[in-house]
């Protein structure tokens, strides 16, 4: 027989969990993010249409990853070379230039770039909007799981700090990516 309280904290475990955003897909590649700029349409006489075309998104990150960009650069030893000249103080003595350089390969394969792009895309309100329900869940959770043994008050306190540290990774990034959207 399970005790009633291990059944409750097991239970709470389970409802607990929350995706991560990263690996739900928020846009797709084919959608145009437009900025409202409107770009004059000449036909190939050189004539005025009269209708207004939008100017096509610039995508910087996945033309940089298209190109290999991060593996060429590790494959030329360029920032191992600007670590033996001394560019790097700090970094250069723990050797970290040349683990970062290292792993530029892997993020092309993982196509961290891409991922990068298409989460500036993600609108701002969304993340905060997530950063309060995150906070919602786990004070319905800290309230619905009773403080009578250590394991669930050592439940409460992982399962706040962990969705506290989401919620500041959420405000913070929907803070930048509105920075990053603003028009002005």
């Amino acid at each position: 027989q399970i005790p009633d309280s291990t059944m409750l904290a097991a239970v709470a475990a389970l409802l607990s969990f929350t995706a991560p955003l990263a690996s739900r897909p928020v846009a797709t590649r084919g959608a145009a993010v437009s900025m409202g700029e409107k770009v004059l349409s000449l036909d190939n006489m050189g004539l005025y249409s009269g209708k207004a075309a939008q100017k096509a998104p610039v995508r910087v990150l996945t033309r940089i990853e298209d190109l290999r960009v991060l593996t060429s650069l590790a494959e030329a030893g360029v920032l191992s070379a600007a670590e033996e000249a001394g560019i790097f103080s700090k970094l250069e003595s723990a050797g970290a230039i040349s683990q970062a350089e290292k792993l530029l390969p892997l993020a092309d394969k993982l196509q961290v770039l891409a991922l990068a792009e298409t989460l500036i895309n993600v609108p701002a309100g969304l993340l905060t909007a997530a950063a309060v329900a995150l906070l919602a869940g786990e004070v319905g959770l800290i309230a619905a799981v009773p403080d009578d043994s250590a394991p669930l008050v050592a439940l409460q306190l992982v399962s706040g700090g962990v969705a506290g540290l989401g919620a500041v990774v959420l405000l913070a990034s929907g803070a930048l990516f509105s920075a990053l959207q603003s028009t002005d």
